[in-house]
């Protein structure tokens, strides 16, 4: 028997959870089970305590900073590209240096 991937079933209430904003935990627990994916009650409530956590820092950083969602979602994807902060800035650098050439 072939083993699922670790957080595969965190990632099916998130999904789930996407289909269905407003469903209660037992509504995701059931809706899950019909298709096949065993989750509990807590798991459900801990990945919505989660994604609830992650909206208030995003609103925290947003509003103190006066950026927009998608500036920080550009910012994350390039710290993820470029592995670390000081590569990040690196490259910004770089960026600007070409654009002053321009």
């Amino acid at each position: 028997m072939a083993k699922k991937r670790r957080g595969s079933k965190s990632q099916a209430v998130r999904d789930y959870l996407k289909e269905h904003p407003t469903a209660a935990n037992k509504e995701v627990v059931e809706g899950l089970a019909a298709k096949g994916v065993k989750v509990t009650g807590n798991l459900v409530a801990t990945v919505k305590a989660k994604t609830a956590k992650r909206r208030e820092v995003v609103k925290t950083v947003v509003s103190q900073h006066g950026l927009g969602i998608r500036e920080i979602k550009a910012g994350l994807a390039l710290l993820k590209v470029c592995g670390s902060v000081s590569a990040a800035k690196e490259s910004l650098a770089a960026a600007e240096e070409i654009t002053a050439l321009v």
